[in-house]
Protein backbone atom coordinates (compact mmCIF):
# COMPACT_ATOMS: atom_id res chain seq x y z
CA UNK A 1 0.00 0.00 0.00
CA UNK A 2 2.84 2.35 1.16
CA UNK A 3 4.80 1.49 -1.99
CA UNK A 4 2.06 2.50 -4.25
CA UNK A 5 1.31 5.30 -3.07
CA UNK A 6 5.02 6.49 -2.74
CA UNK A 7 4.93 5.65 -6.49
CA UNK A 8 2.25 7.30 -7.33
CA UNK A 9 4.35 10.51 -5.69
CA UNK A 10 6.71 10.22 -7.60
CA UNK A 11 4.85 10.72 -11.15
CA UNK A 12 2.75 13.89 -9.89
CA UNK A 13 3.15 17.51 -8.66
CA UNK A 14 3.95 17.79 -4.51
CA UNK A 15 1.84 20.56 -3.30
CA UNK A 16 2.92 21.86 -0.02
CA UNK A 17 -0.38 23.31 2.30
CA UNK A 18 0.04 26.75 2.81
CA UNK A 19 -0.78 29.20 5.86
CA UNK A 20 -4.64 30.06 5.69
CA UNK A 21 -3.85 33.88 5.22
CA UNK A 22 -1.62 32.95 1.99
CA UNK A 23 -4.22 30.63 0.15
CA UNK A 24 -6.08 33.19 -1.70
CA UNK A 25 -2.88 35.68 -2.16
CA UNK A 26 0.33 33.18 -3.93
CA UNK A 27 0.61 30.07 -6.28
CA UNK A 28 2.22 27.58 -3.58
CA UNK A 29 2.30 24.92 -5.80
CA UNK A 30 6.20 23.43 -5.94
CA UNK A 31 7.92 20.48 -7.69
CA UNK A 32 8.64 16.74 -5.81
CA UNK A 33 12.38 18.30 -6.01
CA UNK A 34 10.93 20.28 -3.04
CA UNK A 35 10.68 17.85 -0.49
CA UNK A 36 13.44 17.05 1.91
CA UNK A 37 16.34 14.92 0.76
CA UNK A 38 15.25 12.54 3.64
CA UNK A 39 11.65 12.22 2.29
CA UNK A 40 12.97 11.56 -1.00
CA UNK A 41 15.13 9.10 0.36
CA UNK A 42 12.64 7.13 2.00
CA UNK A 43 10.25 7.53 -0.90
CA UNK A 44 13.00 5.83 -3.46
CA UNK A 45 13.87 3.02 -1.00
CA UNK A 46 10.16 1.81 -1.87
CA UNK A 47 10.73 2.20 -5.82
CA UNK A 48 12.19 -0.84 -7.69
CA UNK A 49 15.20 -0.62 -9.97
CA UNK A 50 13.55 -0.17 -13.01
CA UNK A 51 11.01 2.66 -11.96
CA UNK A 52 14.52 4.67 -10.60
CA UNK A 53 15.93 4.35 -13.68
CA UNK A 54 13.13 5.43 -15.42
CA UNK A 55 12.86 8.53 -13.16
CA UNK A 56 16.98 9.21 -14.11
CA UNK A 57 15.23 10.05 -17.43
CA UNK A 58 12.51 12.23 -16.31
CA UNK A 59 14.27 15.45 -16.11
CA UNK A 60 18.32 16.30 -14.96
CA UNK A 61 17.17 17.40 -11.05
CA UNK A 62 15.73 13.70 -10.79
CA UNK A 63 18.87 12.15 -12.81
CA UNK A 64 21.17 14.68 -10.41
CA UNK A 65 19.50 13.46 -7.28
CA UNK A 66 19.32 9.94 -7.71
CA UNK A 67 23.14 9.48 -9.12
CA UNK A 68 24.37 11.91 -5.66
CA UNK A 69 22.16 9.97 -3.50
CA UNK A 70 23.98 6.87 -4.46
CA UNK A 71 21.16 4.39 -3.64
CA UNK A 72 22.09 1.18 -3.01
CA UNK A 73 20.01 -1.08 -5.49
CA UNK A 74 21.53 -4.63 -3.83
CA UNK A 75 23.38 -5.75 -7.17
CA UNK A 76 24.52 -9.03 -7.20
CA UNK A 77 25.70 -9.77 -10.03
CA UNK A 78 25.83 -8.07 -13.68
CA UNK A 79 26.44 -9.79 -16.50
CA UNK A 80 27.09 -8.75 -19.91
CA UNK A 81 27.00 -10.70 -23.51
CA UNK A 82 28.44 -8.93 -26.33
CA UNK A 83 27.57 -9.63 -29.59
CA UNK A 84 28.07 -7.41 -33.27
CA UNK A 85 25.03 -5.75 -33.54
CA UNK A 86 23.41 -6.29 -29.62
CA UNK A 87 24.17 -5.92 -25.94
CA UNK A 88 22.74 -7.56 -23.37
CA UNK A 89 22.91 -7.11 -19.78
CA UNK A 90 21.72 -9.65 -16.99
CA UNK A 91 21.10 -7.65 -13.83
CA UNK A 92 20.96 -9.76 -10.31
CA UNK A 93 19.97 -8.58 -7.08
CA UNK A 94 19.59 -9.81 -3.76
CA UNK A 95 16.13 -10.66 -3.55
CA UNK A 96 16.91 -13.26 -6.15
CA UNK A 97 14.75 -11.64 -9.38
CA UNK A 98 16.99 -10.49 -12.50
CA UNK A 99 16.20 -8.38 -15.32
CA UNK A 100 17.24 -8.23 -18.93
CA UNK A 101 18.31 -5.46 -20.75
CA UNK A 102 18.55 -5.94 -24.59
CA UNK A 103 20.23 -2.70 -26.55
CA UNK A 104 20.43 -4.00 -30.30
CA UNK A 105 21.32 -1.61 -33.58
CA UNK A 106 19.17 -0.70 -36.55
CA UNK A 107 20.87 1.14 -39.11
CA UNK A 108 21.90 4.78 -37.33
CA UNK A 109 19.20 4.26 -34.25
CA UNK A 110 18.61 1.69 -31.69
CA UNK A 111 16.20 -0.72 -30.21
CA UNK A 112 15.85 -0.86 -26.48
CA UNK A 113 13.87 -4.26 -24.96
CA UNK A 114 13.45 -4.48 -21.38
CA UNK A 115 12.33 -7.72 -19.82
CA UNK A 116 8.89 -7.34 -18.47
CA UNK A 117 8.23 -4.66 -20.99
CA UNK A 118 5.46 -4.95 -23.75
CA UNK A 119 6.77 -2.90 -26.32
CA UNK A 120 10.34 -1.73 -27.91
CA UNK A 121 11.87 1.54 -27.63
CA UNK A 122 13.18 2.79 -30.71
CA UNK A 123 15.51 5.78 -30.20
CA UNK A 124 16.45 7.66 -33.51
CA UNK A 125 20.08 8.23 -34.43
CA UNK A 126 21.60 7.01 -31.45
CA UNK A 127 23.88 4.46 -31.24
CA UNK A 128 22.92 0.84 -29.58
CA UNK A 129 26.57 1.44 -27.50
CA UNK A 130 25.73 5.16 -26.51
CA UNK A 131 22.79 3.99 -25.43
CA UNK A 132 24.11 1.18 -23.12
CA UNK A 133 26.76 3.12 -21.93
CA UNK A 134 24.33 5.89 -20.29
CA UNK A 135 21.93 2.84 -18.78
CA UNK A 136 25.34 1.13 -17.56
CA UNK A 137 27.35 3.66 -16.11
CA UNK A 138 24.15 4.87 -13.82
CA UNK A 139 24.15 1.01 -12.49
CA UNK A 140 27.39 0.63 -11.62
CA UNK A 141 28.37 4.18 -10.57
CA UNK A 142 25.80 4.03 -7.64
CA UNK A 143 26.87 0.36 -6.88
CA UNK A 144 27.86 0.04 -3.62
CA UNK A 145 27.60 -3.46 -2.72
CA UNK A 146 31.47 -4.64 -2.99
CA UNK A 147 30.65 -8.24 -2.77
CA UNK A 148 29.59 -8.23 -6.36
CA UNK A 149 30.20 -10.01 -9.11
CA UNK A 150 31.18 -9.13 -13.08
CA UNK A 151 30.71 -11.57 -16.08
CA UNK A 152 31.24 -10.72 -19.22
CA UNK A 153 30.93 -12.63 -22.43
CA UNK A 154 31.69 -12.40 -26.22
CA UNK A 155 29.32 -14.77 -28.68
CA UNK A 156 29.00 -14.04 -32.21
CA UNK A 157 25.69 -15.62 -32.52
CA UNK A 158 23.48 -13.48 -33.85
CA UNK A 159 19.85 -13.81 -31.71
CA UNK A 160 18.50 -9.94 -32.33
CA UNK A 161 16.12 -11.70 -34.89
CA UNK A 162 14.60 -13.84 -31.81
CA UNK A 163 14.46 -10.92 -29.52
CA UNK A 164 12.74 -8.89 -31.27
CA UNK A 165 10.26 -11.28 -33.75
CA UNK A 166 7.52 -11.15 -31.67
CA UNK A 167 7.48 -6.97 -30.82
CA UNK A 168 7.71 -7.29 -34.89
CA UNK A 169 4.42 -9.18 -35.52
CA UNK A 170 2.36 -7.41 -32.74
CA UNK A 171 3.60 -4.15 -34.01
CA UNK A 172 4.53 -3.26 -29.82
CA UNK A 173 6.89 -0.63 -31.00
CA UNK A 174 7.05 2.56 -29.67
CA UNK A 175 8.03 5.98 -31.58
CA UNK A 176 7.86 4.36 -34.49
CA UNK A 177 6.14 7.33 -36.65
CA UNK A 178 8.98 8.33 -38.72
CA UNK A 179 8.55 6.84 -42.70
CA UNK A 180 12.34 6.10 -42.20
CA UNK A 181 10.52 3.55 -40.23
CA UNK A 182 8.67 2.25 -42.81
CA UNK A 183 9.64 -1.25 -43.44
CA UNK A 184 7.82 -2.28 -39.70
CA UNK A 185 4.74 -2.24 -41.94
CA UNK A 186 5.86 -3.35 -45.46
CA UNK A 187 7.53 -6.18 -43.72
CA UNK A 188 4.99 -7.51 -41.20
CA UNK A 189 3.09 -9.82 -44.14
CA UNK A 190 6.33 -10.86 -45.98
CA UNK A 191 8.57 -11.66 -43.05
CA UNK A 192 7.07 -15.32 -41.67
CA UNK A 193 9.82 -16.50 -39.01
CA UNK A 194 12.85 -15.43 -36.84
CA UNK A 195 14.87 -16.62 -38.86
CA UNK A 196 13.78 -14.18 -41.72
CA UNK A 197 13.53 -10.88 -39.68
CA UNK A 198 16.98 -12.17 -38.72
CA UNK A 199 18.15 -11.91 -42.33
CA UNK A 200 16.18 -8.68 -43.08
CA UNK A 201 18.08 -7.25 -39.77
CA UNK A 202 21.45 -8.35 -41.70
CA UNK A 203 19.88 -6.47 -45.10
CA UNK A 204 19.48 -3.44 -43.05
CA UNK A 205 22.48 -3.46 -40.53
CA UNK A 206 25.17 -5.17 -42.78
CA UNK A 207 27.00 -7.57 -41.52
CA UNK A 208 29.86 -6.69 -38.38
CA UNK A 209 32.72 -8.40 -37.75
CA UNK A 210 33.12 -9.26 -34.42
CA UNK A 211 36.76 -7.96 -33.09
CA UNK A 212 35.65 -4.21 -34.32
CA UNK A 213 32.67 -4.47 -31.93
CA UNK A 214 34.46 -5.59 -29.13
CA UNK A 215 37.06 -2.78 -29.17
CA UNK A 216 34.28 -0.40 -29.06
CA UNK A 217 32.42 -2.12 -26.06
CA UNK A 218 35.80 -1.93 -24.34
CA UNK A 219 36.48 1.29 -25.38
CA UNK A 220 33.36 2.15 -24.36
CA UNK A 221 33.26 -0.35 -20.57
CA UNK A 222 37.02 1.96 -19.64
CA UNK A 223 34.54 5.00 -20.54
CA UNK A 224 31.92 3.75 -17.94
CA UNK A 225 34.49 2.78 -14.93
CA UNK A 226 36.69 5.77 -15.44
CA UNK A 227 34.02 7.79 -14.94
CA UNK A 228 33.22 6.84 -11.40
CA UNK A 229 36.52 8.52 -10.59
CA UNK A 230 36.97 5.68 -7.59
CA UNK A 231 37.77 1.64 -8.75
CA UNK A 232 35.29 0.10 -8.41
CA UNK A 233 35.13 -3.18 -5.86
CA UNK A 234 33.92 -6.31 -6.99
CA UNK A 235 34.58 -9.84 -5.68
CA UNK A 236 34.73 -11.66 -8.78
CA UNK A 237 35.57 -11.23 -12.39
CA UNK A 238 34.94 -13.84 -14.75
CA UNK A 239 35.96 -12.06 -17.99
CA UNK A 240 36.38 -13.45 -21.65
CA UNK A 241 38.58 -10.97 -24.08
CA UNK A 242 39.84 -11.15 -27.74
CA UNK A 243 43.27 -9.63 -26.81
CA UNK A 244 45.41 -9.02 -23.58
CA UNK A 245 44.73 -5.38 -24.14
CA UNK A 246 40.92 -5.59 -23.59
CA UNK A 247 41.78 -7.02 -20.11
CA UNK A 248 44.16 -4.71 -19.10
CA UNK A 249 42.52 -1.47 -20.39
CA UNK A 250 40.05 -2.36 -17.81
CA UNK A 251 41.52 -3.23 -14.93
CA UNK A 252 43.43 -0.39 -14.29
CA UNK A 253 39.66 1.08 -12.71
CA UNK A 254 38.91 -1.89 -11.25
CA UNK A 255 40.09 -2.41 -7.14
CA UNK A 256 42.46 -5.69 -7.49
CA UNK A 257 43.04 -5.42 -3.87
CA UNK A 258 39.24 -6.27 -3.29
CA UNK A 259 38.70 -9.14 -5.61
CA UNK A 260 39.20 -12.44 -4.68
CA UNK A 261 38.83 -14.48 -7.55
CA UNK A 262 39.64 -13.77 -11.30
CA UNK A 263 38.96 -15.86 -15.03
CA UNK A 264 40.28 -14.60 -17.74
CA UNK A 265 39.07 -16.66 -21.25
CA UNK A 266 40.69 -15.76 -24.53
CA UNK A 267 38.10 -16.49 -27.06
CA UNK A 268 37.53 -16.49 -30.75
CA UNK A 269 41.76 -17.52 -31.07
CA UNK A 270 41.55 -19.17 -34.45
CA UNK A 271 45.00 -17.95 -35.24
CA UNK A 272 48.06 -20.27 -33.83
CA UNK A 273 50.30 -17.24 -32.44
CA UNK A 274 49.95 -17.55 -28.59
CA UNK A 275 50.02 -14.19 -26.55
CA UNK A 276 50.66 -13.38 -23.33
CA UNK A 277 49.50 -12.06 -20.33
CA UNK A 278 52.42 -11.52 -18.00
CA UNK A 279 51.39 -7.43 -17.58
CA UNK A 280 48.97 -9.33 -14.78
CA UNK A 281 51.79 -9.00 -12.51
CA UNK A 282 52.01 -5.51 -12.59
CA UNK A 283 48.38 -4.84 -11.19
CA UNK A 284 48.40 -3.10 -7.64
CA UNK A 285 47.25 -5.65 -5.54
CA UNK A 286 47.37 -8.50 -7.63
CA UNK A 287 49.14 -10.73 -4.58
CA UNK A 288 45.41 -10.86 -3.36
CA UNK A 289 43.53 -12.72 -5.58
CA UNK A 290 42.79 -16.03 -4.47
CA UNK A 291 41.90 -17.98 -7.18
CA UNK A 292 43.10 -17.21 -10.92
CA UNK A 293 42.95 -18.97 -13.76
CA UNK A 294 44.17 -17.42 -17.48
CA UNK A 295 43.38 -19.90 -20.50
CA UNK A 296 44.76 -19.18 -24.19
CA UNK A 297 46.98 -16.94 -22.53
CA UNK A 298 50.50 -18.04 -22.13
CA UNK A 299 52.29 -16.65 -18.57
CA UNK A 300 56.16 -16.57 -19.39
CA UNK A 301 57.39 -14.96 -15.67
CA UNK A 302 58.32 -17.84 -13.22
CA UNK A 303 55.68 -20.22 -11.55
CA UNK A 304 56.84 -18.84 -7.80
CA UNK A 305 55.34 -15.60 -8.96
CA UNK A 306 52.07 -17.34 -8.49
CA UNK A 307 52.49 -19.73 -5.53
CA UNK A 308 50.45 -17.14 -3.02
CA UNK A 309 47.33 -18.59 -4.91
CA UNK A 310 45.11 -21.25 -3.13
CA UNK A 311 43.59 -21.86 -6.70
CA UNK A 312 45.91 -22.11 -9.93
CA UNK A 313 45.12 -22.56 -13.25
CA UNK A 314 47.43 -21.54 -15.93
CA UNK A 315 49.54 -22.13 -19.28
CA UNK A 316 53.39 -21.94 -19.55
CA UNK A 317 55.26 -22.56 -22.75
CA UNK A 318 57.96 -24.99 -21.00
CA UNK A 319 58.39 -26.62 -18.19
CA UNK A 320 61.75 -28.65 -16.68
CA UNK A 321 61.65 -31.51 -14.34
CA UNK A 322 63.45 -28.63 -11.96
CA UNK A 323 60.37 -27.08 -12.44
CA UNK A 324 58.16 -29.82 -11.56
CA UNK A 325 60.15 -30.69 -8.17
CA UNK A 326 60.65 -27.38 -7.37
CA UNK A 327 56.50 -26.91 -7.12
CA UNK A 328 55.83 -30.12 -5.39
CA UNK A 329 58.42 -29.30 -2.75
CA UNK A 330 56.97 -25.97 -2.38
CA UNK A 331 53.12 -26.71 -2.44
CA UNK A 332 53.87 -29.30 -0.05
CA UNK A 333 54.40 -26.38 2.99
CA UNK A 334 52.08 -24.08 1.54
CA UNK A 335 49.27 -22.81 3.89
CA UNK A 336 47.10 -21.54 0.90
CA UNK A 337 47.28 -24.45 -1.54
CA UNK A 338 44.15 -26.40 -2.71
CA UNK A 339 43.85 -27.12 -6.47
CA UNK A 340 46.76 -26.21 -9.39
CA UNK A 341 46.46 -26.88 -12.42
CA UNK A 342 49.51 -26.21 -14.90
CA UNK A 343 49.49 -26.41 -18.52
CA UNK A 344 52.43 -26.46 -20.96
CA UNK A 345 53.64 -26.73 -25.03
CA UNK A 346 56.98 -28.38 -24.15
CA UNK A 347 59.04 -30.34 -22.00
CA UNK A 348 62.43 -29.68 -21.51
CA UNK A 349 63.46 -33.08 -20.23
CA UNK A 350 62.85 -36.83 -20.98
CA UNK A 351 59.01 -37.80 -20.91
CA UNK A 352 60.36 -40.76 -18.78
CA UNK A 353 61.88 -38.72 -16.19
CA UNK A 354 58.66 -36.78 -15.73
CA UNK A 355 56.53 -40.30 -15.31
CA UNK A 356 59.53 -41.55 -12.85
CA UNK A 357 58.23 -38.88 -10.26
CA UNK A 358 54.45 -38.13 -11.32
CA UNK A 359 53.50 -41.47 -12.77
CA UNK A 360 51.87 -42.53 -15.49
CA UNK A 361 50.10 -40.18 -17.64
CA UNK A 362 46.32 -40.46 -18.33
CA UNK A 363 44.48 -38.72 -21.43
CA UNK A 364 41.24 -37.26 -21.92
CA UNK A 365 38.40 -36.16 -24.30
CA UNK A 366 40.55 -33.07 -25.44
CA UNK A 367 43.71 -35.64 -26.71
CA UNK A 368 45.89 -34.21 -24.03
CA UNK A 369 47.84 -36.18 -21.02
CA UNK A 370 47.07 -35.41 -17.62
CA UNK A 371 49.35 -36.24 -14.48
CA UNK A 372 48.01 -35.68 -11.16
CA UNK A 373 50.11 -35.45 -8.69
CA UNK A 374 47.69 -35.70 -5.04
CA UNK A 375 49.39 -34.46 -1.59
CA UNK A 376 48.68 -37.60 0.91
CA UNK A 377 45.84 -37.27 3.10
CA UNK A 378 44.47 -34.16 1.53
CA UNK A 379 42.30 -33.14 -0.99
CA UNK A 380 44.74 -30.89 -2.52
CA UNK A 381 46.32 -31.61 -6.18
CA UNK A 382 48.47 -30.28 -8.96
CA UNK A 383 47.83 -31.38 -12.24
CA UNK A 384 49.87 -31.39 -15.21
CA UNK A 385 48.69 -30.78 -18.58
CA UNK A 386 49.84 -31.31 -22.05
CA UNK A 387 48.95 -31.84 -25.54
CA UNK A 388 49.35 -34.95 -27.35
CA UNK A 389 53.14 -35.58 -28.99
Amino acid sequence: MYQSICSQMLCLKWFKSPPLEEVSTSDNKVSIMDMPDLVMRKILGYVGFLSIMKLRKVCHPFRNFIDNTKLNYGLTQVCIVVRPSLISAIIFWSSADLIVLNYAKYVTSSLVKVNGWDNVKILEKEHFLDVFSRDLRAILRNQRLSSMKLEIKENDFDVVGFLFYKEFLNRNFTSISNKKYGWLCCCRNRLKSPCEFAEHWRDVNGIPFMKPSVDQFYDCLKTILKSRGSPIQIKELDIQVMEAYHFMDIARFIDIKHMKCLYINRVFCCDDKKQCLDEIVELDGWECIQELTITNFNVTIPLERFLHKSQLNIRIPTISMEDVLFLKMRLLTSPVFENYTICYDDLQDNIDRLIAVLGRFVIDGYREKHWYYRIPDTKQKVTFRSNIE
